[in-house]
């Protein structure tokens, strides 16, 4: 099995805490890829005939489906399943991590009051935005916005260890899968272009701002999320990993940049963990912080559209039974309509696949890249969906 590439402030296991967490890894596959899929044969078995028999039609949405499927005794006992197995992979984690608190506390405070090659701005005035503050998404005891003590980095170190098992190792050593596959997609898109000035909105530990960095050596990378404990640690991570980031605490709709400052910005995978208002909101701080000319691109889970109501809803599971509430609300946005409203132009606006977390990693030897998990989000194999838009001059 692919193992995490270490630094300075990656929590380390005992070996009973590797023991388990290998178990839950192997339990948690079992589960997603042999266990789920029976769902299938329940659907086609029994509630799509009592679906018939009371509408005398075919459900014509997800929703139609997901209300008959929860009275069924195989969906309740695997989604169950799926969720417990998912709570114990963190609480694996955050036994490891609370166990050397203190140590990597220190360590990531030692590094940032060092010599540093990137910096840390953090404001102990912020207000966490409510979708987040109120919401511990994919089940992530305290989510992104947990601070539990003084200088925390619980936050940062449980998303860095817990996805790296949750994806196993599809995200690569270094968790920089989606960097890497932006940086790839931006030179397919723009290969004369060469940003000099780079944002990422919603680093969480930082994972994927170091892998678009190397995509762009020479570019002053700047990188935001709303959690101070995902930022120390995303911070005090990239130094020790040589890679230099301006990490702030900020939120996406409120931009602390001026006009027109930013070559490129990114937003990986974070849309879906944000209300639908916020999507608009910083769609618009974007346009207003790119650039003429400056390119916005985003990834995230394909949109429902032109998708059958039975693969809606098997896509939809992490929307009901995996604390993410926005999950369907943002797979049914029309992208390019959130665009044009925030100032772009429909013309400049394309939206489609591209290169994928394994392809840019080349682990296709490494892991298990044809994903087989069957209810909710995929673990990144295969293409990726993206969106990018310019700026008009």
């Amino acid at each position: 099995m692919l193992q995490q590439e270490r630094h300075a402030v990656l929590p380390q296991p005992s070996l009973s805490e590797q023991a388990r967490q290998d178990f839950l890894n192997q339990l948690g596959k079992h589960v997603l890829n042999e266990i789920t899929p029976g769902n299938a044969a329940a659907y086609q078995r029994r509630v799509l005939p009592r679906i018939r028999a009371e509408k005398g039609r075919d459900p014509e949405t997800r929703h139609e489906i997901r209300k008959a499927m929860v009275a069924d005794p195989y969906y309740q006992i695997t989604s169950s399943f799926q969720r417990t197995v998912q709570e114990m992979m963190w609480n694996s984690v955050d036994d490891t991590i609370q166990r050397q608190l203190p140590e990597l506390i220190e360590t990531a405070k030692n590094i940032r009051e060092g010599d540093t090659i990137g910096s840390l701005h953090l404001d102990p005035d912020f207000v966490i935005p409510p979708y987040v503050a109120e919401n511990d998404h994919h089940c992530m005891p305290g989510g992104y916005s947990g601070d539990l003590c003084e200088d925390d980095i619980t936050a940062g170190a449980l998303y860095d260890k817990g996805a790296f098992i949750y994806t196993q190792g599809l995200f690569g050593p270094r968790m920089d899968g989606i960097g890497k596959a932006t940086a790839m997609m931006f030179a397919r898109c723009f290969p004369e272009m060469k940003p000099q000035k780079i944002l990422e909105i919603g680093c969480t530990a930082g994972g994927s701002t170091t892998g678009l960095k190397l995509g762009f050596p020479d570019a002053e990378m700047h990188a935001i999320d709303v959690g101070a404990a995902v930022l120390r640690y995303g911070h005090a991570r990239a130094e020790s990993l040589g890679v230099p980031i301006h990490f702030h605490q900020m939120n996406g709709e409120d931009l602390l940049f001026e006009d027109n400052t930013f070559d490129f910005v990114n937003c990986p995978a974070s849309f879906h963990e944000m209300s639908r208002s916020a999507v608009y909101n910083v769609f618009e701080e974007v346009h207003r912080v790119l650039k003429p000319g400056g390119v916005f691109l985003m990834s995230e889970l394909p949109p429902y559209e032109g998708q059958d109501p039975w693969t809606q809803f098997i896509r939809d599971w992490d929307t009901y039974n995996n604390n993410e509430p926005f999950w369907g609300a943002v797979h049914e946005l029309d992208f390019a309509e959130v665009a044009e409203k925030a100032g772009f132009s429909r013309d400049d606006y394309w939206a489609g696949t591209g290169p994928g977390i394994a392809e840019a990693n080349e682990l296709t030897g490494a892991v298990e890249v044809q994903n087989r998990k069957f209810m909710g989000s995929t673990r990144g194999g295969g293409k990726a969906w993206y969106v990018h838009v310019t700026k008009r001059a």
